[in-house]
């Protein structure tokens, strides 16, 4: 049996957050880790999980406190990648530490840069069976005395190898068919209380997250498949709705947002999850996320019945040309039948829509902004253009406009509706005119007198009214907020 450290590293919510996001932002469990440590303990070994984003620890203290395993895992998105890479430095000044896998997005897209860093080895994509064999080849094996020359043998990881330096890379692992061989995520090891998401995805509270599939089908030039796929694989709907119980009755969930990019996209499965939901009177409120085109009457009162309160629903852009530029294979008419739909059904609705794509201009986003006030949505996302290695737009972000693709070098990339400083400023447009326009969409949707009065009437209980006012601190501070 190993002991295994697993960790997102320590960050500070004032790099996380600005513009007044922290309050209303979205705390959720790191998934990813609970799932590689309920599956390490099945099979034998001992785990726990330092979640940097809601504990607080010095750094050398974490690094002190990481010697006592035989294993550290870390995970690492390129938001945070710095704080990563300044963990893996801290490290190396230990004699006799044990071996630092890393993991996640970033990994998966450049393990070079992690590898570099001090990191042993690189876990490309899923991690739940690759972590298992690495476990058994390293267990056991500390600094300086560290031997790789078994790892080739181990699909799905990248290290560097001794005597050149050089990344070796081993093959692809492929994805999991049966997600059930996965246990369910091993919350008893995360600071529960700490979780929520943003209430503009759910007013009940505590609320928590969780997952019934891996991938997505889309070809959204924003994102990227690295990690789970273009095929959707899905946990059984009983595995789901055990979930979905384990929530309410373990960790006292008020609310579940389910965090998948598209689940009502087969109607056959979200009707059997919600079926079944409805039919063990589950009860509680419930928000999804979907694509305009995976949306229909019967299954939207379906959800509803089930305990539908919100749908989020990615309408990105109020410009065709820029929907078709980054590949949404949608039309502003399938948007509007969506949210007609929605409403229909007597759904919330929260907007999602992106701002500095490329080749995007002013009047692109003036179209966006109208596009937004002309739905009948209750919450509208304005993020700020972020492109991501692994995704089509961070290639095209190198060929125009102003953009630096080394930027997750340089610091911590905040909460993505509320940046102080754009990442990526489209051609023709400047970083502070960008952040301007921004600014004005979010006054220019919530700051209306419908808006207003529609926020007024829902209020019925306390948490509404607490609800309401972390809300309008956010608009306030964004108003007054000045870019850096």
């Amino acid at each position: 049996m190993a002991k295994i450290l697993l960790i997102v590293p320590p960050m500070k919510k004032s790099e996380m957050f600005a513009r007044g996001a922290e309050a209303t932002a979205s705390y959720a469990p790191p998934l990813g880790l609970g799932y590689i440590a309920a599956y390490l303990r099945e099979h034998g070994h001992n785990c726990e999980i330092f979640d940097g984003v809601v504990q607080s620890v010095d750094l050398q203290a974490l690094c002190r406190h990481a010697l006592a395993f035989d294993i550290v895992g870390i995970s690492v998105g390129t938001a945070y990648y710095l704080r990563a890479a300044e963990f893996l430095s801290s490290l190396q000044g230990y004699t006799n530490r044990p071996p630092v896998l890393v993991g996640g997005v970033h990994a998966t897209n450049l393990p070079e840069t992690l590898l570099v860093a001090g990191a042993d080895v690189a876990v490309i994509g899923e991690g739940e069976y690759t972590s298992l064999e690495l476990v058994g080849a390293l267990a056991g094996q500390r600094h300086p005395f560290l031997d790789k020359s078994d790892l080739t043998g181990i699909a799905g990881i990248a290290f560097l190898d001794d005597g050149s330096g050089e990344v070796v890379k081993t093959k692809r692992r492929q994805p999991i068919a049966d997600l059930d061989v996965i246990p369910l995520p091993a919350r008893d090891l995360l600071p529960m209380h700490t979780y929520g998401t943003s209430i503009a995805r759910s007013t009940a509270t505590p609320s928590h997250a969780m997952l019934a599939s891996r991938g997505c089908t889309g070809v959204c030039s924003f994102c990227n498949h690295s990690m789970f796929g273009k095929m959707i694989r899905r946990f059984s709907p009983a595995r789901v709705v055990e979930e979905f119980f384990v929530l309410r009755d373990v960790y006292n969930a008020k609310s579940v947002a389910l965090w998948d990019d598209n689940f009502i996209e087969e109607a056959a499965y979200a009707q059997e999850v919600l079926e079944q939901l409805i039919h063990r009177k589950f009860r509680l409120p419930i928000s999804i996320e979907a694509r305009a085109d995976a949306v229909s009457l019967p299954i939207l009162q379906l959800f509803k019945k089930a305990g539908g309160d919100y749908i989020a629903i990615g309408f990105e852009s109020g410009s065709q040309r820029m929907l078709d530029s980054m590949k949404k294979n949608l039309t502003l008419d399938q948007m509007r039948e969506a949210a007609a739909l929605a409403k229909e059904a007597k759904l919330k609705i929260r907007g999602y829509f992106m701002m500095g794509m490329p080749t995007e201009t002013y009047e692109d986003i003036r179209q966006t902004i109208r596009f937004a006030k002309s739905l009948d949505i209750d919450v509208a996302s304005f993020s700020l253009m972020v492109p991501f290695p692994g995704s089509r737009d961070y290639i095209r972000a190198q060929k125009s406009g102003q953009f630096d693709p080394d930027f997750f070098m340089k610091g911590i990339v905040g909460e993505f509706n509320f940046l102080k400083t754009p990442i990526y400023v489209p051609e023709g447009m400047t970083p502070e005119g960008l952040l301007k326009i921004h600014k004005n969409a979010y006054s220019q949707f919530y700051f209306r007198l419908a808006i207003v009065l529609k926020k007024l009437a829902e209020v019925r209980t306390a948490q509404d009214i607490i609800n309401l006012f972390k809300g309008g601190y956010t608009l306030l501070m964004n108003a007054l907020s000045r870019g850096k």
